[in-house]
């Protein structure tokens, strides 16, 4: 996953060769695509990947630039998957040829009259600011095509603290750039149904083992071996199966995405019996 994809036209490459050298003098990880390789499926594909992994997209602006095919199609890859776009101009380019997708941003100058060294500095400040919010964008969309690109594959979805952790950042992410992308919305609400499901059929097993076991005892107790035990032993083995039954029937009716409501009605069931075994049982 790098720092930076620099999307630019072969014909820009002396300008781009200085700026890729002094963002990796800065400790940037820049991805640039030196070959003039044919499109292709394959290609294509290992491009539209880097710039989903990338945490700026840099779009070098210059007359041809705007006229390859190439660079359209990387740069429309980008704002699809709402990427961090930041159009750098080496050179002078008629406003109305330039896409909306590149317009409507702040462009930074780096024309031959420009001063190098004041653009670059303020080209590391946007690529520094909100710099945790880009990089988890990017891993969030990463893993989020490819859950896309594997048929939404289960196994592929986000659980315990990365399912937190994404669910935090959806959340103050509203006024942040880069926007957020339907597809990773969507990836964590799957992502959360799905740890829903698996906790709800936990439970649900849980709550069928005890309904089992005090269902068994019950049975033993009052039906097999009722008198072998003492009405003193029956009256303190009842609450551990009557419990369970409790703990069984509550859990598969009150309790199916929470314990939190069967474990209060099974308190409240057990003073109940200490109550009915305290005061009732002796007059019985």
């Amino acid at each position: 996953m790098a720092d930076v994809f620099v999307s630019y036209s072969r014909k820009d490459e002396p300008f781009v060769r200085r700026l890729h050298d002094e963002l990796a003098r800065s400790g940037r990880d820049v991805w640039v695509d030196w070959e003039d390789i044919p499109p292709s499926a394959e290609w294509l594909r290992e491009i539209e990947q880097a710039i989903e992994a990338a945490d700026t997209f840099v779009f070098v602006l210059t007359p041809d630039s705007l006229a390859s095919q190439t660079c359209r199609h990387e740069c429309d890859h980008a704002a699809t998957y709402s990427k961090r776009i930041v159009p750098v101009v080496a050179r002078d380019v008629a406003q109305a040829e330039v896409p909306d997708s590149l317009a409507r941003l702040n462009w930074l100058f780096f024309r031959a009259r420009d001063s190098f060294p004041a653009s670059f500095a303020t080209l590391l400040t946007t690529l520094d600011t909100d710099l945790a919010w880009a990089k988890v964008h990017s891993r969030l969309l990463v893993r989020a095509r490819e859950w896309e690109h594997r048929n939404k594959d289960e196994s592929y979805l986000l659980a315990g603290t990365d399912l937190v952790e994404a669910e935090k950042e959806l959340a103050s992410s509203t006024v942040r750039d880069p926007p957020i992308h339907p597809l990773q919305v969507a990836y964590v609400l799957a992502s959360r149904q799905r740890a829903t499901k698996l906790q709800q059929n936990q439970l649900r097993g849980f709550y069928l083992v005890s309904l089992i076991y005090g269902t068994l005892q019950t049975v033993v107790s009052y039906f097999v071996v009722f008198d072998e035990i003492s009405e003193t032993g029956l009256m303190y083995l009842s609450p551990i199966w009557i419990l369970g039954l409790v703990f069984g029937i509550f859990g598969l009716t009150l309790g199916r995405t929470s314990m939190k409501r069967t474990l209060i009605a099974t308190v409240v069931s057990a003073v109940l019996l200490y109550v009915f075994f305290i005061g009732v049982w002796p007059m019985l």
